[in-house]
């Protein structure tokens, strides 16, 4: 097994839903955030900050429509590839890409959050940990449905990180996990990159523009 190797299982309906909330709330979207409305959200940014021997990215969601639109959302996810630098030794550092592995359920209602993707991150959890498939399990969500299942993670000699946008946080989950990450910052701009826009902007604007003759 890779050093510290990395699992990560993504609870798509969880973020895609606060993603949505923290929009209406007037935050600014960075740019190269990849979305399809209430069912996907990524960005690279987020593998960016550290080095991750990440073995595998499982992105749990669902969908509204037929068949042909589940589908198009699967190949959505699956079409986006990630970047991890991994380290072997700390001699031994190389960059290592791979996709998303989509895991999409078709649900009845647009509101509704489905329990199947709850159901089947837990599974996959619970698998990975007692055949030992990985030493770490990052787990993306603010739910906290998934706080006795982070318990059982560290139970099982794994070490549990989360990660998960402000909006809809569960608290608790911080005192369950060895560290604990915001999504804020990889998907709206800082108050401060807000500001340095609008002074790039003002700047521009005064600048006395010269007509062509």
């Amino acid at each position: 097994m890779t050093p510290n190797s990395t699992l990560v299982f993504v609870d798509g309906e969880n973020l895609s839903l606060r993603y949505k909330e923290m929009l209406a709330m007037g935050r600014t979207p960075r740019p190269d955030n990849i979305y399809v409305e209430d069912c996907f959200i990524w960005n690279q940014r987020i593998l960016d900050d550290h080095i991750w021997n990440i073995k595998r990215i499982g992105y749990y969601t669902s969908t509204v429509g037929d068949d042909h639109h589940v589908r198009a959302v699967r190949e959505k996810i699956a079409a986006t590839t990630f970047t991890c630098t991994t380290e072997d030794s700390p001699e031994q550092r190389h960059v290592r890409t791979g996709q998303i592995v989509p895991f999409v359920r078709k649900k009845a209602a647009k509101s509704k959050k489905e329990s199947i993707c709850d159901i089947a991150i837990a599974v996959d959890v619970m698998r990975a940990c007692y055949r030992d498939h990985a030493e770490t399990i990052w787990l993306l969500s603010g739910d906290g449905d998934f706080i006795q299942l982070i318990q059982e993670v560290v139970h099982s000699g794994k070490c549990a990180y989360a990660s998960a946008f402000s909006s809809g946080f569960n608290e608790d989950i911080r005192f369950v996990v060895d560290e604990f990450s915001s999504l804020d910052k990889y998907f709206f701009l800082t108050e401060e990159e807000i500001k340095e826009k609008e002074r790039v902007a003002a700047a521009r604007a005064a600048v006395p523009r010269v007509e062509e003759k």
